[in-house]
């Protein structure tokens, strides 16, 4: 229980500073949506975990492989939360976007994610190894989990991410013109799931022309 509050509590640090870029309508709405992505990506992950980990070797139990889960992702909320600190500061003083471009919005979301993969493959492998190695399972099928187990952390996650977005918003677009969640909507480049809209960020194409005519802001990247 004490891990699971702490979670929440650590998670929904990390989203209220990622939301703060926007306003703080954004980042009291994250207080609640960073814990929910937080808590389905983990849950999914749990039984996830265990299936494959079955299909490998059948040492591993179910009991062991769901703490496995609660502990990853409450250290993974941990990470996050100290990093909400310098989080929170760039978002406060990025460029913003305005009728022109974009400016340092792209960073601030890429950034974003980089934080989330990187606290999430540190905590999955450390902690995924120390249970792999109790349970004396060769090297080889040790690092097949992991790496599996990786891959679904970052399918899940980003699929959760996708569909709770916005996270953090784009300033010139208003709060109340946005839904809670944006679900399947496509943004506003016609991305249609998280692994396009990453990669949208690292290689940007042009924005149509009619994205910075005032009152056009409809949709969210995240």
């Amino acid at each position: 229980m004490r891990k699971l509050l702490g979670l929440l509590v650590a998670s929904a640090l990390y989203g209220f500073s990622i939301g703060a870029g926007h306003s703080l309508n954004f980042a009291a709405r994250n207080l609640v949506k960073f814990p929910v992505m937080i808590l389905t990506t983990g849950t999914v992950c749990a039984f996830a975990y265990y299936a494959f980990a079955r299909f490998i070797s059948r040492r591993l139990l179910f009991k062991d492989v769901q703490m496995l889960s609660l502990r990853v992702f409450h250290g993974i909320a941990l990470l996050l939360a100290s990093l909400s600190p310098v989080t929170l500061f760039i978002a406060m003083t990025m460029e913003q976007p305005d009728l022109e471009s974009l400016r340092e919005y792209p960073f601030f979301l890429g950034l974003n994610v980089v934080f989330i993969a990187l606290c999430g493959c540190v905590v999955l492998v450390r902690q995924g190894w120390i249970l792999l190695r109790e349970y004396g399972l060769g090297l080889e099928k040790a690092v097949l989990i992991l790496i599996v187990w990786l891959s679904l952390s970052l399918f899940v996650g980003g699929q959760c991410a996708w569909y709770l977005r916005p996270f953090c918003g784009i300033s010139t677009i208003k709060a109340e013109q946005l839904p809670f969640l944006l679900g399947t909507t496509p943004d506003f480049r016609g991305d249609t799931n998280f692994y396009e809209a990453v990669y949208h960020i690292l290689f940007p194409p042009p924005l149509d022309e009619d994205y910075f005519k005032e009152g056009d802001y409809t949709e969210e990247l995240r």
